[in-house]
Protein backbone atom coordinates (compact mmCIF):
# COMPACT_ATOMS: atom_id res chain seq x y z
CA UNK A 1 0.00 0.00 0.00
CA UNK A 2 1.36 3.73 -0.97
CA UNK A 3 1.24 6.68 1.32
CA UNK A 4 -1.80 8.65 0.59
CA UNK A 5 -0.42 11.79 0.98
CA UNK A 6 0.20 13.92 -2.01
CA UNK A 7 1.42 11.89 -4.97
CA UNK A 8 3.60 14.04 -7.40
CA UNK A 9 2.58 13.55 -11.06
CA UNK A 10 4.13 15.02 -14.02
CA UNK A 11 3.67 16.44 -17.46
CA UNK A 12 6.65 15.75 -19.82
CA UNK A 13 5.97 15.17 -23.34
CA UNK A 14 3.93 17.58 -25.58
CA UNK A 15 1.77 14.76 -26.95
CA UNK A 16 0.18 14.35 -23.37
CA UNK A 17 -1.89 17.20 -24.67
CA UNK A 18 -5.58 16.48 -26.27
CA UNK A 19 -7.73 20.03 -27.95
CA UNK A 20 -9.02 20.64 -24.26
CA UNK A 21 -6.76 18.82 -21.36
CA UNK A 22 -3.71 18.00 -20.74
CA UNK A 23 -2.88 15.04 -18.49
CA UNK A 24 -0.58 14.63 -15.93
CA UNK A 25 0.95 10.87 -14.87
CA UNK A 26 2.29 8.76 -11.88
CA UNK A 27 3.22 4.81 -11.69
CA UNK A 28 1.08 3.57 -8.32
CA UNK A 29 2.02 0.24 -7.46
CA UNK A 30 2.90 -0.57 -11.09
CA UNK A 31 0.22 0.86 -12.55
CA UNK A 32 0.02 4.07 -14.26
CA UNK A 33 -2.74 6.68 -13.35
CA UNK A 34 -3.29 9.47 -15.76
CA UNK A 35 -5.11 13.00 -14.32
CA UNK A 36 -6.37 14.82 -17.60
CA UNK A 37 -7.26 18.22 -16.65
CA UNK A 38 -9.39 20.48 -18.82
CA UNK A 39 -7.08 23.41 -20.14
CA UNK A 40 -9.79 26.15 -19.13
CA UNK A 41 -8.65 25.08 -15.15
CA UNK A 42 -4.96 25.08 -15.75
CA UNK A 43 -3.04 27.88 -14.29
CA UNK A 44 -0.76 29.47 -16.57
CA UNK A 45 1.82 28.92 -17.85
CA UNK A 46 1.32 25.53 -17.33
CA UNK A 47 3.12 23.62 -14.58
CA UNK A 48 4.59 20.29 -15.52
CA UNK A 49 4.35 18.70 -11.88
CA UNK A 50 1.02 18.99 -9.88
CA UNK A 51 0.36 17.30 -6.47
CA UNK A 52 -2.67 15.66 -5.90
CA UNK A 53 -4.59 13.84 -3.09
CA UNK A 54 -7.18 11.44 -2.86
CA UNK A 55 -9.33 10.81 0.42
CA UNK A 56 -12.59 9.64 1.20
CA UNK A 57 -16.06 11.96 0.53
CA UNK A 58 -18.06 10.27 3.36
CA UNK A 59 -20.74 13.04 3.22
CA UNK A 60 -23.67 13.12 0.76
CA UNK A 61 -23.54 16.80 1.18
CA UNK A 62 -23.50 19.54 -1.90
CA UNK A 63 -20.55 18.65 -4.76
CA UNK A 64 -20.15 21.93 -6.77
CA UNK A 65 -17.32 22.34 -8.84
CA UNK A 66 -14.65 25.16 -7.07
CA UNK A 67 -14.55 27.27 -10.48
CA UNK A 68 -16.96 26.85 -14.34
CA UNK A 69 -15.33 28.41 -17.03
CA UNK A 70 -17.36 31.53 -16.65
CA UNK A 71 -15.67 32.31 -13.89
CA UNK A 72 -12.51 31.78 -14.71
CA UNK A 73 -13.06 34.09 -18.12
CA UNK A 74 -14.20 36.91 -15.78
CA UNK A 75 -10.67 36.44 -14.10
CA UNK A 76 -8.12 33.87 -15.27
CA UNK A 77 -5.91 34.50 -11.97
CA UNK A 78 -8.61 31.95 -10.46
CA UNK A 79 -6.69 29.02 -12.17
CA UNK A 80 -4.42 29.08 -9.24
CA UNK A 81 -6.78 27.74 -6.48
CA UNK A 82 -6.56 24.33 -5.88
CA UNK A 83 -8.56 21.64 -7.61
CA UNK A 84 -11.21 19.81 -5.22
CA UNK A 85 -13.89 17.58 -7.13
CA UNK A 86 -15.79 14.60 -5.94
CA UNK A 87 -16.02 11.72 -7.66
CA UNK A 88 -18.38 8.38 -7.39
CA UNK A 89 -17.21 5.27 -8.57
CA UNK A 90 -18.48 3.48 -11.89
CA UNK A 91 -17.05 0.36 -12.99
CA UNK A 92 -14.33 -1.96 -11.55
CA UNK A 93 -11.71 -3.07 -13.95
CA UNK A 94 -8.38 -5.38 -13.58
CA UNK A 95 -6.24 -2.54 -11.17
CA UNK A 96 -8.21 0.35 -11.21
CA UNK A 97 -11.65 1.64 -10.58
CA UNK A 98 -12.92 4.31 -13.01
CA UNK A 99 -14.56 7.25 -11.13
CA UNK A 100 -16.67 10.12 -12.76
CA UNK A 101 -16.85 13.68 -11.32
CA UNK A 102 -20.42 14.84 -10.03
CA UNK A 103 -22.15 17.79 -11.57
CA UNK A 104 -22.64 19.33 -14.42
CA UNK A 105 -20.23 17.75 -17.12
CA UNK A 106 -19.72 21.32 -18.55
CA UNK A 107 -18.10 22.20 -15.51
CA UNK A 108 -15.82 19.65 -14.62
CA UNK A 109 -12.69 20.18 -13.27
CA UNK A 110 -10.95 17.11 -13.75
CA UNK A 111 -11.93 14.09 -16.43
CA UNK A 112 -12.74 10.60 -15.72
CA UNK A 113 -9.79 9.23 -13.42
CA UNK A 114 -9.36 5.34 -13.68
CA UNK A 115 -7.37 5.20 -9.65
CA UNK A 116 -5.12 2.55 -8.80
CA UNK A 117 -6.94 0.30 -6.25
CA UNK A 118 -4.67 1.53 -3.94
CA UNK A 119 -5.88 4.96 -3.94
CA UNK A 120 -9.79 4.12 -3.73
CA UNK A 121 -9.86 3.59 -0.11
CA UNK A 122 -10.85 -0.26 -0.93
CA UNK A 123 -13.29 0.84 -3.26
CA UNK A 124 -14.81 3.85 -1.86
CA UNK A 125 -17.89 4.72 -3.25
CA UNK A 126 -17.16 8.72 -3.28
CA UNK A 127 -13.73 10.19 -3.39
CA UNK A 128 -12.28 13.52 -3.32
CA UNK A 129 -9.32 14.13 -5.47
CA UNK A 130 -7.14 17.40 -4.43
CA UNK A 131 -5.07 19.00 -7.28
CA UNK A 132 -2.03 21.41 -6.35
CA UNK A 133 -0.23 23.33 -8.56
CA UNK A 134 3.45 23.27 -8.06
CA UNK A 135 3.81 26.68 -9.90
CA UNK A 136 8.01 26.53 -9.51
CA UNK A 137 7.58 23.99 -12.23
CA UNK A 138 5.11 26.36 -14.66
CA UNK A 139 7.12 26.45 -18.27
CA UNK A 140 9.23 23.90 -17.79
CA UNK A 141 8.29 21.70 -20.60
Amino acid sequence: MIDKALIEMTRLEAAKETDNKLRWDADIDDTRFELYIPKWRITQPWPSRIWVNVVPRRGEGEDESNLSPADVNQDSTLTIEPIIATVKKLTVHKKTIRYCPVGDLKQWEIGEPYLPFALTYEGAERLRIIVLWDITSRGLF
